[in-house]
């Protein structure tokens, strides 16, 4: 049985304090979690494009391959029980998608990592499937383990403590000196789970006097909140906003750090092109993946402490 992992955050009364900007050295060391494919343009489009252009490396972990949107395989399909197969052929549309998104950012310089873990089912890897031998079967392709070739280990069952094993083996590896994971308080259940077995994954890889990696900087970015980001069902939404900036809710842990990413022009740019390689979510959300086109992107600052209230 695996950790119990509600991860409770205390949230204060008081109003959440200014970002404070954040500074890219150089050579910096990026890896960014995310949990299907475009969340890692969303939340750090800009970011990724500044760590490369001052002599930087960043890798792109993707936790599933975003094959279970039932919604977009029902009205693709036009089958209202699609089979196993047809949510294989979307995950693999979508890392289509991801690798030419990736290409807009990084001109062939992101490293993309694919673990294959069950889009909408993660949160259960945390609750119910933690073992190998309570292995979780995805609910839309029916596999309990990769059905892609393209993943980085196909012997990984689809459970908990073999992702947390993957994301610490992949985080020991990079020797990141920043981290930026989807925000454990994300209202998405796969963004949440993502969340925490990162945490739980730098805990192993960080921890102890012969921890093989120092800690690096944690950035968490949101995706999924209601009502957020500002204007996500607009219309309208579309370059003449990428000059607003884009702030957490204020209710967001308030108490905790926060930090901004301010981009420039091209960079705004850039993003906007790579999120339109994303033809399958274009199709469904357009207005919501623009909404995220601003002049900033915002961050929690993670710490020692917010791993420690994850592992205990």
């Amino acid at each position: 049985m695996g950790p119990l992992l509600p991860l409770v955050f205390a949230l204060a009364t008081a109003g959440a304090p200014s970002p404070e900007p954040i500074e890219i050295s150089h050579a910096e060391r990026l890896v960014v979690v995310a949990p299907h494919p475009d969340d890692e343009t969303l939340g750090a489009g800009g970011l990724m494009q500044r760590v490369l252009a001052t002599g930087g490396s960043v890798r792109v972990v993707l936790v599933t391959a975003g094959d279970g949107y039932v919604e977009a395989v029902v009205h693709e399909t036009g089958q209202p029980r699609p089979a196993p197969a047809e949510y294989v052929a979307y995950g693999e549309r979508r890392l289509a998608e991801v690798r030419e998104a990736l290409r807009v950012l990084g001109r062939g310089r992101i490293r993309l990592q694919l673990l294959g873990f069950p889009d909408g089912g993660l949160e259960g890897l945390l609750r119910a499937h933690w073992q190998r031998t309570h292995a979780e079967d995805s609910p839309t392709t029916g596999a309990s383990d990769p059905p892609y070739t393209q993943a980085l280990d196909l012997n990984v069952a689809y459970d908990g403590a073999d992702l947390r094993r993957e994301l610490s083996r992949l985080l020991t590896e990079a020797r990141p000196t920043i981290v930026v994971l989807p925000d454990p308080l994300d209202r998405h259940p796969d963004h949440h789970a993502s969340g925490v077995l990162s945490l739980l994954a730098l805990d192993d890889a960080t921890s102890g006097a012969h921890a093989p990696v120092p800690l690096p900087r944690l950035l968490s970015y949101l995706v999924h909140r209601p009502n957020w980001p500002p204007g996500w069902d607009a219309p309208a939404a579309g370059p003449e906003r990428s000059a607003d900036l884009l702030t957490l809710p204020p209710d967001l842990a308030p108490d905790s750090p926060r930090a901004t990413f301010e981009l420039t022009d091209a960079e705004i740019a850039a993003k906007r092109a790579a999120l339109a390689r994303y033809t399958t979510q274009q199709e469904v959300v357009p207005t919501f993946l623009a909404a995220f086109v601003r002049r900033t992107e915002p961050f929690r600052v993670l710490s020692r402490r917010d791993i420690g209230r994850v592992v205990k």
